[in-house]
This record gives structure tokens, C-alpha cells and sequence, in this order.
């Protein structure tokens, strides 16, 4: 009778996860993030035949938090390719301003400069309230829905996004992401003691010399659209610590890899990263995203 009672248990409980998996298409959903008690809305797309091998994607919005938008424009080329795309909002409510988002809310800003990623905050917050713990997070909810045989995912990063997604690279570096790219960034953290925060790591607690040397092997790709050369208008940064990075974004990511190449050269170290020039790409998610999404790569088990 036990044996019975125990059988029917596993048989509701398969069902009950049968019903859990996501619908193919386009569709939302909405988890709690354990660790800070926040709502975390996630826009996804799921392949027609998806598989248990599908490669996995989360996907950063740029500066309007527009996530949305941002899954929107993969649909296309996801079904194309069989990609699984996650897309999490980080509402401003939640990660305020540059500090709160691009920045990875490291820091507790208080002063709107603090907020704006313009001045470095005294004080870390502990990393379990950091945005760059999200992505981690949006993969592992993910796994309690869905079949996956995935170890890991791709995390792509446009714009505001790439921000995020270079400095995840630095700040998470035994995260579950097993390629991060970062395409067209406005601007950068160099791995540079002698520059101060945001632009470089002076005076930053708790970043290691091997957590840098780590950073220098990690599997990012810098994209770069060949068209985005604008300089006036729109988000440009124009902080002289930006402006010290180049005149725009293309020249900005170029100089960032040359220098970290370097750095990586001078240390003995095997540099890990790859830079990608898109022709015809401006500053646009839907233009990158393509030559994105042939980068992708299935994650297996470390």
C-alpha cells in the first residue's frame, strides 16, 4: 500500500512538472528571487522541438529596460537557430540608475552622482543583492520549469547591456555563463588599478589580482558594429573618463580589447578573449543580434 501511495506521488508529481514546462513561442513569466525578495519578470522564446540539448541564451536589455523589445528582436533568428531565449527586466525600481544596472549594483549608491555611475559609492553591498547575481538566478528558475540539460547558458549584453555583461565577466567569474558577449558597449571597466572606478579598479575592495587574471581568460567576445561611429546624440557618455576611452563606441571597444590583450601578454597569461567587427551594424539590438546568435554556444558540464 505504501509502495502504491509512493508510486502515485511520482506519477502527480511528473505530471505537475509536465504542466510547468513553458509553452513554445513567445510568452512571460514571473519568479522570486530567493536572495533579495524581488519579483523578476522574464520575457522568453521558446523553438519549436526544443530539446533538452537546446543552447540557452539570456539575453540583457540596454538602457530602457526594455526586455521585451529585446527577446522581440531574437525571435526571428532563435527559431531559425533552435535557441532557447531568456530575457529579464531589471526594473529601475529595483537596480536604480548606471550604479544599479550597468555597474552591477556592487555598490550602495546614495548620492544621484553614486547613482548615476559617476562616483564610486563607500559601500559594497553584499553580492546576493548585486544585479550580476540575476542572470544566475533567471537560469536556474528556468531549469526548475523546464527539461534542460544545459550546465550553463550564452549571456549576450547590447548597449547598457554589454556594459553589464563585460563587467559580469570580471565581477562573477565562476558563474554558470559559459560565453558572454558583449556588443556595442558605450563605454568600460579596464582592469586598471591606476583609473578610478567606474572606468578603472583604484581603491576597489574585494577585486583580486586572480580575479583579474581570470577576467583576461574569460570566454567573452567583444561585437562591435562598424557603423557605430556616431558621436553626438543619444547616450553617448561624454564623462572625461569616457571620453579618455575613445570618441565612440567602435574605437572605445577596440582600444579596451588591445589593452587587456596587452595586459594579458605582459602577465604570461593565455588571453581568452575574441573581438567580432560586424559590417553594416550601427548601434542596434536587431542588427547585432543575428551575428550574435551564430556565437551562441551549448553549455556542458564543467
Amino acid at each position: 500500500m505504501k509502495r502504491l501511495f509512493i508510486t502515485a506521488l511520482a506519477a502527480l508529481a511528473a505530471a505537475g512538472a509536465a504542466r510547468a514546462e513553458l509553452a513554445a513561442g513567445v510568452g512571460e513569466y514571473e519568479f522570486r528571487n530567493a536572495d533579495t525578495g524581488q519579483p523578476v519578470q522574464v520575457y522568453y522564446f521558446k523553438p519549436e522541438g526544443y530539446r533538452a540539448d537546446t543552447p540557452v541564451v539570456v539575453v540583457l536589455h540596454g538602457i530602457k529596460r526594455n526586455a521585451r523589445e529585446y527577446r522581440d528582436g531574437w525571435v526571428d533568428i532563435a527559431r531559425q537557430r533552435k535557441l532557447m531565449v531568456l530575457a529579464p527586466l531589471f526594473t529601475r525600481e529595483a537596480y536604480r540608475g548606471a550604479n544599479g544596472y550597468n555597474l552591477g549594483n556592487v555598490f550602495h549608491a546614495v548620492s544621484h552622482a553614486e547613482a548615476t555611475g559617476k562616483a564610486r559609492p563607500a559601500e559594497r553591498n553584499p553580492q546576493q543583492q548585486w544585479s550580476f547575481a540575476v542572470p544566475d538566478a533567471v537560469f536556474a528558475d528556468f531549469a526548475r520549469r523546464q527539461a534542460t540539460g544545459q550546465a550553463g547558458y550564452t549571456l549576450y549584453g547590447h548597449g547598457a547591456g554589454a556594459q553589464f555583461a563585460h563587467r559580469y565577466a570580471l565581477f562573477r567569474p565562476h558563474s554558470q555563463a559559459c560565453r558572454i558577449i558583449a556588443a556595442n558597449s558605450g563605454w568600460y571597466t579596464y582592469p586598471d588599478r591606476g583609473v578610478d572606478w567606474p572606468y578603472g579598479l583604484r581603491d576597489v575592495p574585494g577585486v583580486t589580482d586572480a580575479q583579474v587574471d581570470a577576467f583576461l581568460g574569460a570566454p567573452l567576445l567583444l561585437m562591435l558594429g562598424d557603423d557605430d561611429v556616431r558621436r553626438k546624440g543619444g547616450v553617448m557618455r561624454k564623462t572625461d573618463g569616457a571620453q579618455a576611452q575613445g570618441p565612440d563606441r567602435r574605437t572605445r571597444g577596440e582600444r579596451f580589447y588591445a589593452q587587456a590583450r596587452q595586459l594579458a601578454q605582459q602577465r604570461g597569461l593565455t588571453f581568452g578573449w575574441q573581438l567580432q567587427h560586424v559590417p553594416g551594424a550601427g548601434h542596434s539590438n536587431d542588427q547585432m543580434a543575428a551575428a550574435a546568435a551564430a556565437r551562441v554556444t551549448g553549455c556542458a558540464a564543467r
